[in-house]
């Protein structure tokens, strides 16, 4: 009985489809255009910078939209986009574990406690009625090479005792909860406007518009004038 190579196959396999857009394109001139418009980059220049050549910007700015009818380029472009974004979200949710950490810190962990023998005056260690050595808990810093990585983090700076003992200063809690009182949202939200304004300039260029988005506050009129 000759064995069968397809009976040594499982019986269902799951074919891997990439997402639209992840693979970079075959046309290394179209992939460099891609990344240029992820980031905001006007089509004309964009277009020039990729190097594919154009006598006039109107015809740059052509040339550029009729390559973005292209289904790989508006997928290409698209992918980077969202990848960008993906890496702005996760910055801010490292921001947020730290604000967090920082919040959360407890000194205590900064120290050790430990037993030191009680002396006079002149020095001499002091003894109980039955000759046992007095002592007393005392505390100190901890060695900073004794700290796990993510606590000795959490110091923002050290300071030397009279004892050459390094004392270890934590981040401001009170600061850092500021922080964590604007949201996530409110710190999203001037990126989402930076990009919308960036839209909004390249958009205004290629048609020819000028667009001022600076505001100017100005004094209210007395009222005799």
């Amino acid at each position: 009985m000759q064995d069968n190579p397809q009976a040594l196959l499982p019986k269902a396999q799951l074919s891997v489809v990439p997402l639209p857009g992840s693979r970079p394109l075959s046309n290394t001139r179209h992939e460099h255009y891609s990344r240029l418009r992820s980031l905001l980059c006007p089509k004309g220049r964009a277009l020039r910078e990729a190097g594919m050549r154009a006598v006039k910007n109107h015809d740059a700015v052509s040339n550029a939209t009729r390559l973005e009818r292209r289904q790989d380029v508006r997928d290409r472009i698209a992918y980077l986009v969202r990848q960008e974004e993906e890496v702005l979200a996760e910055k801010r949710k490292r921001i947020e574990e730290r604000l967090w950490a920082i919040h959360e810190a407890d000194i205590g962990d900064f120290f050790e406690r430990y037993d030191k023998e009680v002396t006079d005056k002149n020095g001499n260690i002091e003894t109980d009625e039955k000759g046992a050595v007095l002592r007393q808990a005392c505390e100190r810093p901890k060695l900073l090479a004794d700290l796990s990585p993510e606590t000795a983090k959490l110091i923002e700076d050290v300071s030397v005792d009279s004892r050459g003992r390094l004392i270890p200063k934590l981040y401001s809690k009170l600061k850092h909860a500021q922080y964590q009182r604007q949201g996530s949202t409110a710190r999203c939200q001037p990126i989402i406007r930076c990009r919308a304004d960036l839209h909004a300039r390249a958009a205004s260029r290629e048609l020819g518009i000028s667009i001022d988005l600076n505001y100017t506050f100005h004094q209210p009129k007395k009222a005799d004038e």
